[in-house]
């Protein structure tokens, strides 16, 4: 009989029933709502009950020819085959409770599908956890302990050990490790993980606690009897028992730390201790879990047991978990095919460059929890990482009301739940009170928190403050996982982030809406790193979150007009804030105001090389562009110096030179056109090179490292550039260029065009060295004398590209901009029969190298992060020197 439909509704937002009926609310995107088998609601498909069946038909077998049972085939049989059953029920989907989706729409995403292989180090650490890039609590570790062992699979380290406790951080996905082997145990894929014939056995400690309360049982007649009663078979506890004294049994142990009591986690260790010595020479293998605190104090020991702790997520691993996210969802809400795929990969592109356009999202997404969370409120529709302000305000609304609900295996409900507002009104000064005590660290002691919160407490007119800030501090750190004990009586965030966010909350309600106090409070950390976030959250805050756009722009604008720090710094910071905000949370007046700033403290010589370059990064984020961004510098007939050797050489005929390299922006408009697709453009070797390489755009085109608009397209061959060059010819001489926007001059350039005789084109490496070095022979476009103020070399130390409007102080004598540094340029000329001349340097190369009279030779397939290239108006037919130029 065909089940009743099943109705969700949302409360204004999407019900689900025969149909979609929105209810004046937003449906999330592409998502297929089907029944589920519960009669519940589930988002997409399910996996193949086949071919979990198969698979688990096959473990079954495998186990029982490795178990020696007093159980009759028949009931040996079914008792492994219920209990594997109940294990790929149990795990088999993640569990998404407590990361802000709606438990009456749940996602059936499979586990084994996601799982990202964790890494970990044979160390523990003197604080909480270790981080991969050897920071603690956002400070660098001491020389010591930068001395550790490379991390490791986690696996491995199983493989090679017989009992391993695995020790991390809230979200670290110390429980999902668990449950991704019990899974693949029960699937027959054993033999994968070096772990073939091996019965899982996944225990949550706590429920091992509560049993000893009780009355006292051993573990291993607490396993038998616990899994018996939730699987519902008695020859279970028979069969469990079996694999034990077989030696075949994988004893997953989890959550060491959520044993409460201490006397009662004491316990519970020396029981694990215990068990795993007398089953171990058996060849059973063993697995424990645990936070760092809560595992000092019983710290267990026993031959063959090592301890590992997890670091976080690498950008290879983020991106992966991104990858496998991104398909899941789609193959979860569309179905096995290609649709889904491009939907996909079209997720994957958004959601990983959301991570990597900030640092501080970048450094939430090391721990999997939080970036599963930043995965599903991403695919909720909020918009990252412009605004992070609401990404940071849903992670914590996320972490003080549902981690409860989330953490460990047991389902357990705290029913000590911290009321969100109160929460926030305490923690949000606190945070501020932290991060001026120690700006940066992220660490406090437990007894200067205390009497902070005592303070904060009292002013709120609590009764009994002491006893309120000493309950309020335990139910923080035992049920949010948002404050932590992080070491021996210190106190810290799970991420500084939050410490960061938060601390920019408390001004923003200190205030009261007053920019003054804000801007007092901020003028003098100017430059400091430790507060660059606090002050474009601050600013984000008042403007988004507390809906005072106007407001917000007066900080950032006052911000600027104080200018305070070194050269540049507060035009910076308060550009990054207006970008961080904008355009909701800053009204468009004080993004114009300090636009002007911005550009000055780009160009000026004397402010540090990373305030110029992030200050051209903010202004082509904020949308500006150098009104002479298209335009064209004329250089006259004339005689030079040629190379080292100073040969004299004449160029007969004047020409156009582009001011700047081809930008991003600029590039764009070739590639939106259609450039790669039209066989017009392309030379019959760049046609075959492109369809060769099925290229649509420059390599790096979607890494937010090298994609401003105003900085070198980089990362093209000399077949795009020569393809650019043809593609933009056509729309000067099809009118859809104006040229009166190209060159001051614009009757000699028409006069040039109606010769007929010129065309847009790459310079001959001679053409571009009389550009660079003008008639006498200089070394560099200002001058003979290197100064790293006026070009983006090595020397920088920025290990990128530029804005292409940065230095004004290393123009060529013709004006002609960054010709020395920041990307070589292609050119027209061979170098031999198969190689191409780049001229200009680097930001990858030293003082030499950006000399106007270097050659580079390269194949014209190459390219890289330091390749770009610039056009110029010149005779089609051009004479060839001796060089081949």
């Amino acid at each position: 009989p065909k089940k009743p439909d099943a109705a969700v509704h949302t409360d204004g937002g999407a019900s689900v029933g025969r149909d979609v009926h929105t209810g004046g609310g937003d449906f999330v995107g592409r998502d297929k709502i089907v029944q589920a088998e519960d009669g519940g609601v589930a988002v997409g498909g399910d996996i193949s009950n086949s071919t979990v069946n198969i698979n688990i038909q096959q473990a079954s077998r495998g186990l029982q020819r490795g178990l020696h049972s007093k159980l009759s085939r028949d009931a040996l049989d079914k008792a492994i085959r219920d209990y594997l059953d109940y294990i790929h029920d149990r795990y088999v989907y993640l569990n998404l409770k407590g990361m802000g989706i709606s438990d009456r729409v749940p996602l059936r995403l499979p586990l084994l599908e996601l799982y990202v292989p964790l890494k970990a180090r044979l160390e523990l650490p003197k604080g909480e956890t270790w981080e991969r890039r050897l920071t603690l609590a956002g400070r660098d570790l001491p020389a010591e302990q930068a001395r550790l062992s490379e991390p490791q699979p986690v696996l491995q380290i199983l493989q090679e050990h017989d009992g391993v406790i695995i020790l991390g951080d809230p979200g670290a996905g110390k429980t999902t490790f668990l449950k991704y082997l019990a899974l693949n145990l029960a699937h027959g894929k054993g033999k994968e993980l070096g772990l073939d014939g091996r019965l899982p056995v996944l225990l949550p400690l706590s429920a091992y606690a509560n049993a000893l309360k009780e009355n006292d049982v051993r573990l291993d007649a607490f396993i038998a009897r616990y899994f018996a009663e939730t699987v519902g078979d008695a020859p279970i506890g028979q069969m469990l028992g079996d694999a034990l004294k077989g030696g075949r049994a994988l004893i997953l142990l989890d959550g060491l730390d959520e044993v409460r009591e201490l006397a009662l986690r004491n316990t519970v260790a020396e029981r694990v201790v215990d068990f795993y010595a007398a089953h171990r020479r058996a060849g059973n293998k063993f697995v424990l879990t645990s936070r760092v605190v809560g595992y000092r104090q019983v710290r267990p020991t026993a031959e063959g047991l090592v301890e590992c702790t997890l670091v976080d997520f690498d950008d290879d691993e983020i991106a992966a978990f991104i990858k496998r996210w991104t398909l899941a969802i789609e193959k979860q809400a569309q179905g096995e095919h290609a649709v889904a795929r491009r939907d996909a990969e079209t997720e994957r592109r958004e959601l990983l460059d959301a991570v990597q356009r900030n640092a501080g999202v970048r450094r939430l997404a090391a721990n999997p929890l939080l970036l599963t969370i930043l995965a599903m409120m991403k695919r909720q529709g909020v918009t990252l990482p412009e605004r992070r302000v609401q990404l940071y305000d849903q992670y914590v609304t996320t972490l003080i009301a549902t981690w409860n609900r989330a953490r460990g295996l047991g389902g357990r409900a705290s029913g000590q739940d911290l009321d969100d507002v109160q929460t926030r009104r305490l923690l949000a000064p606190l945070a501020l009170w932290m991060h001026r005590e120690s700006p940066g660290v992220g660490l406090v002691k437990r007894a200067a928190l205390h009497r902070e919160l005592t303070r904060l407490l009292a002013e709120m007119g609590e009764a009994h403050p002491e006893d309120a800030a000493r309950r309020f501090l335990e139910d923080v750190r035992q049920f949010t996982a948002l404050l932590l004990e992080r070491g021996a009586d210190e106190y810290g965030f799970i991420h500084l982030t939050f410490e960061e966010y938060l601390a920019a909350v408390g001004l923003a309600l200190q205030a009261e809406g007053e920019p003054e106090p804000v801007v007092a409070a901020l003028a003098p950390h100017v430059g400091e790193q430790a507060w660059r976030e606090v002050t474009l959250l601050a600013v984000a805050y008042i403007g988004i979150i507390q809906h005072m756009p106007g407001k917000a722009g007066q900080i950032a604008e006052k911000l600027a007009e104080r200018d305070t720090g070194k050269p540049g710094e507060a035009a910076l910071l308060a550009g990054e804030a207006v970008l961080d905000a904008w355009p909701d949370g800053v009204k468009a007046e004080s993004r114009a105001r300090i636009l002007p700033r911005l550009v000055e403290a780009m160009q000026n010589a004397d402010a540090a090389p990373d305030v110029r370059r992030r200050a051209g990064l903010v202004l082509g984020w904020l949308g500006w562009r150098p009104d002479d961004l298209d335009a064209f510098v004329p250089v006259p007939t004339g005689k030079f110096l040629y190379g080292d050797e100073k040969e004299m050489r004449e160029i007969p005929y004047r020409f156009w030179m582009a001011k700047y390299p081809v930008t991003n922006a600029q590039y764009a408009r070739f590639v939106d056109d259609g450039g790669y697709a039209n066989r017009r453009w392309w030379s019959e070797e760049g046609w075959a090179w492109r369809k060769k390489n099925s290229r649509d755009a420059p390599s790096p085109w979607d890494n937010h490292r090298w994609n401003n608009p105003i900085f070198p397209v980089v990362g093209v061959t000399f077949y795009e550039a020569e393809a650019y060059t043809r593609w933009l010819d056509a729309q000067l001489k099809e009118g859809r260029l104006d040229v009166a926007n190209l060159c001051e001059d614009a009757s000699a350039l028409w006069e040039a065009l109606d010769s007929g005789q010129y065309c847009m084109r790459l310079p001959t490496e001679t053409e571009w060295e009389y550009a660079a070095r003008g008639a006498d022979g200089r070394a560099y476009p200002w001058g003979n004398e290197f100064n790293p103020a006026f070009v983006n070399s090595k020397e920088s130390g920025l290990r990128a590209t530029t804005a292409v409007c940065t230095y004004p102080q290393g123009v060529s004598p013709f004006g002609v901009w960054d010709l020395s540094g920041n990307v070589w340029e292609w050119t027209g000329s061979w170098y031999d029969k198969k190689r191409r001349v780049a001229r200009g340097g680097s930001w990858y190369f030293d003082r030499w190298a950006v000399r106007a009279a270097v050659r580079l030779r390269l194949n014209p397939f190459d390219f890289n992060s330091t390749n770009g290239f610039r056009v110029m108006l010149s005779l089609a037919e051009h004479p060839r020197s001796p060089a081949g130029a």
